[in-house]
């Protein structure tokens, strides 16, 4: 079996600066825990995120990342550079995951699951490396606009009006916002990349979904 995760920088195994995570990323993850479920079996994974990325850009890709493989499994993760487009650019957004569900449906038997984004920074935190202090503001002002949930929003609806399997992420870190959890302590860079224990915590979630077909 083979499965590609195509997306951004999260899919990727980005953590902080000049730090990638190549081993406890959640694909990577998962690739372990369905060995275990069926050890016979070859289970590959091809991890096909870039860092910066958005749906709208990948397209120049789709054809190498994704398509050229013949995938059995393909996750779609965008949304967190996306964003910054404003609520302008839903519509771009949407169309590019849509065009690209089209292609895999066309030109593979791939089974798709699609993801909603985790949450990005609230406020300045301990957690945003000084490199990065230029950027917080601009976050700030996603956070403030709710452009982030809209596209996540928009999302959900496409997925729902066209039959597509969502695993709704960003609902589990609203989830612990609710909680009292404050999510700048599961940012690792303080901004827009979860830590490894989400990490972990995703293809847990996954597997659910893949191996118990919940």
């Amino acid at each position: 079996m083979l499965y590609v995760a195509i997306g951004d920088s999260v899919t990727q195994g980005c953590l902080g600066p000049d730090d990638i995570e190549h081993e406890q990323v959640y694909h990577e993850l998962l690739r372990r825990r369905v060995e275990k479920h069926y050890p016979k079996a070859n289970f590959n994974v091809i991890n096909s995120g870039v860092g910066g990325d958005t749906a709208e850009q990948s397209r120049s890709r789709w054809e190498r990342d994704v398509l050229l493989y013949k995938p059995d499994l393909v996750t779609i993760c965008f949304g967190l550079n996306d964003c910054h487009k404003g609520e302008a650019g839903i519509e771009e957004y949407i169309t590019a995951i849509g065009d690209l569900i089209n292609r895999i449906r066309t030109e593979t038997d791939a089974e798709i699951l699609i993801l909603t984004t985790i949450m990005m920074l609230k406020t300045d935190n301990p957690n945003v490396p000084d490199v990065y202090k230029s950027l917080v503001p601009d976050f700030i002002r996603v956070y403030e606009e709710g452009t982030l949930l809209k596209y996540n929003n928009a999302l959900r609806k496409y997925a729902a009006d066209n039959a597509v399997p969502l695993l709704d992420v960003h609902a589990i870190w609203e989830q612990m916002d609710q909680a009292g959890v404050d999510i700048h302590t599961r940012l690792s860079n303080g901004i827009n990349h979860p830590d490894i224990a989400f990490h972990h915590q995703l293809s847990d979630e996954l597997e659910a979904r893949i191996c118990d077909k919940r």
